[in-house]
């Protein structure tokens, strides 16, 4: 990705405060695996647990690069097709390389996504739908393809082979390297 397209996601935003804040965070992952899957199936896209937690990584990755904080609790693990974070793939796991259920999102109706949305902020929503916009459209092996030749994973990848599994944790701090000097 060009330094220009990483730019469409830097947001002006001043520095989130919140007493809730590690409460939050535990919530939000839930959240947004439900509001991406809601947004595939309305677009009438389907996707798998591999491509969610791509789409999950990049939504970590650009709200840690416009808030200058985490939004998820759990750290992504470096597995050998990309990032991965365990209790969202141990979660969507049931679907192999299906597609997950719309049933998963638990939106029936248009008060359930209203009330997911506020429970997820506006700065939440807005960075998830450029993500999705910027990510969304490319396959699964598209990105895994990304995430493998950017730096963060590569580092946390560092002297294991190819295939080899991995519980080595990708840092916030690559992560700011990577994306927010450019």
């Amino acid at each position: 990705m060009t330094t220009t397209k990483k730019s469409f996601l830097m947001l002006n935003l001043g520095f989130i405060t919140d007493p809730c804040y590690s409460q939050i965070m535990e919530t939000n992952l839930k959240n947004t695996i439900r509001y991406l899957l809601f947004k595939f199936s309305f677009d009438g896209d389907l996707i798998t647990n591999l491509k969610m937690q791509k789409v999950l990584y990049y939504v970590y990755v650009w709200y840690l690069i416009n808030t200058g904080r985490p939004c998820f609790t759990e750290k992504f693990q470096a597995w050998p097709n990309g990032p991965v974070i365990r209790s969202a793939y141990d979660a969507l796991k049931v679907y192999g390389s299906s597609p997950i259920d719309v049933d998963y999102s638990e939106i029936s109706c248009e008060e359930d996504l209203q009330n997911l949305k506020e429970n997820l902020g506006d700065v939440f929503i807005e960075i998830i739908d450029q993500v999705y916009e910027n990510y969304g459209t490319k396959s699964p092996f598209e990105l895994v393809a990304l995430t493998h030749n950017e730096s963060p994973w590569k580092v946390a990848r560092e002297g294991l082979g190819v295939t080899e599994p991995s519980k080595n944790e990708i840092s916030d701090k690559d992560i700011m390297k990577e994306y927010g000097e450019k």
